[in-house]
């Protein structure tokens, strides 16, 4: 699932994530397409604004973080202990920098700790209890919730139906790339990882290159399988092919699922991508491709 904003001055994509089978009821399913609009309008009143490519992914992905019915923030997976691992990225393609955050338990929106890491640490990637101390010692606000805030019935049941060795049928992975009117390129993703994962585990969204990437001339995100996109450096593969061998990006990202991601296992997958010529949207669902594009 993903929207699609293209205006003369700026492009906005973003995705609510692509996951096994997705079997919801119509109404759940306006729902979500519902807050997809609600997130993309939010994102493009940044750049029509304005603003940054950097501020309006964020945006977008803050919106998608607050409802619970995508796997970031609120709506976030339990793993098997029962408890939520939350992990996110933000990429400055223009600036060439990058925030990461992983494993977190309490904070509200971990795309904004993840800017935060970016811009206020020396680092790029922060995770647990570290991480959560560091944003306790900027004073941001949402790094002190209780874990009551995650918790949904929706999420309680998928790790009950995992317990019982069943499929995740839910979206995962959140993610917006924009190009703004200045020609900057950006791209935020955040997700809640895995329904009963192991404990600390750290997925390709926290990881640049796997399962977020940006630079001067495209910006992706990724949703699927994410030890998969780990696995392969999925994100900087399609980057590789579009800025060192011509491919355009709609052919960059089928190469790499049908090389590297198709023979090796049966998921869904989504890069998302945008380049500073316009944007396109790559995904294959039950071997169903589908694309859209404004080159």
């Amino acid at each position: 699932m993903h929207g699609l904003i293209l205006l003369c001055n700026f492009t906005l994509v973003i995705h609510g994530g692509a996951g096994e089978e997705i079997m919801l009821n119509q109404k759940v399913i306006e729902n979500i397409e519902f807050a997809l609009q609600t997130a993309l309008t939010l994102g493009a009143q940044v750049l029509f604004h304005g603003g940054s490519s950097l501020d309006a992914v964020q945006r977008s992905v803050v919106a998608l973080e607050d409802c619970f019915l995508f796997n970031a923030g609120k709506g976030s997976v339990y793993n098997r202990d029962g408890e939520h691992e939350m992990e996110a990225t933000i990429v400055d393609g223009h600036g060439k920098n990058s925030g990461s955050v992983a494993c977190l338990r309490k904070v509200k929106n971990p795309i904004k700790a993840a800017r935060c890491v970016m811009e206020k640490s020396m680092h790029s990637l922060l995770i647990g209890e570290g991480a959560e101390e560091f944003l306790d010692s900027l004073g941001e606000k949402d790094t002190t919730l209780k874990s009551e805030y995650f918790d949904t019935d929706i999420r309680y049941k998928e790790l009950l139906v995992k317990s019982g060795n069943g499929k995740n049928k839910h979206p995962q992975t959140v993610g917006a790339v924009a190009l703004d009117k200045w020609g900057k390129l950006a791209a935020a993703t955040s997700t809640g990882g895995l329904v009963g994962k192991w404990k600390g585990r750290v997925g390709d969204t926290a990881i640049v290159g796997a399962g977020v990437y940006a630079d001067e001339k495209l910006a992706v995100t990724c949703s699927g399988d994410g030890d998969a996109f780990l696995r392969q450096s999925v994100a900087h593969k399609v980057a590789s092919l579009y800025n060192l061998k011509g491919y355009s990006l709609r052919q960059a990202c089928r190469e790499v699922i049908h090389n590297d991601l198709e023979e090796k296992c049966k998921t869904s997958y989504h890069p998302n991508c945008g380049n500073t010529k316009g944007c396109s949207s790559f995904a294959r669902r039950n071997e169903c491709p589908w694309c859209s594009s404004h080159i």
